[in-house]
């Protein structure tokens, strides 16, 4: 069985940059199950957290931090400031993507045949900023029908049906 490569849920924060806010526990211990029950990375940029405040979480989601601190453990989570290259290829999740950067959930999954991706979701109501828009390879609306999702939708979302895909391609 072909050993697809590993894809990565990029939770940038469009929040506060400089305090620590409930949200951005709550994001990342919701996003922590999701990751480790489809078997992506989990990264957050530009959080105003270091990994002490990251083990300090005290939540009840995700079987009260256990997912979180099993991605921790097998060096899964990542505290960044710039995307890193062996998150591989860039990818922004929108409901707007521009036409020449446009890719499918199938190309996606298709990619992670040969390389692997990191994918960026927005936290907040601005969503990603136009720099991260520009400098991502390509655009992913994983609805396919340009519909906005809420946040902890969309990190429910993308892993589910990417993962979903590449478990039929590798019965195929």
């Amino acid at each position: 069985m072909k050993k697809l490569k590993r894809m990565t849920l990029i939770l940038y924060n469009s929040y506060d940059k400089l305090r620590w806010h409930e949200a951005h526990k709550r994001a990342i211990a919701r996003a922590a199950p999701i990751c480790y029950a489809y078997d992506c990375n989990m990264a957050i940029m530009d959080f105003p957290c270091s990994m002490e405040d990251i083990l300090n979480i005290k939540t009840t989601i995700g079987s009260s931090g256990k997912y979180l601190e099993q991605l921790i453990n097998e060096n899964r989570f990542f505290i960044v400031d710039k995307f890193l290259p062996q998150f591989g290829i860039p990818i922004a999740s929108t409901s707007k993507p521009e036409a020449k950067k446009k890719i499918s959930p199938q190309d996606v999954a298709n990619l992670l045949n040969k390389k692997p991706v990191g994918i960026y979701v927005g936290l907040g109501r601005h969503g990603l900023p136009k720099d991260i828009m520009k400098t991502s390879v390509y655009h992913l609306d994983i609805t396919e029908k340009n519909v906005s999702l809420e946040t902890c939708t969309a990190i429910g979302a993308i892993p589910a049906k990417i993962h979903t895909i590449t478990q039929l391609q590798l019965k195929s």
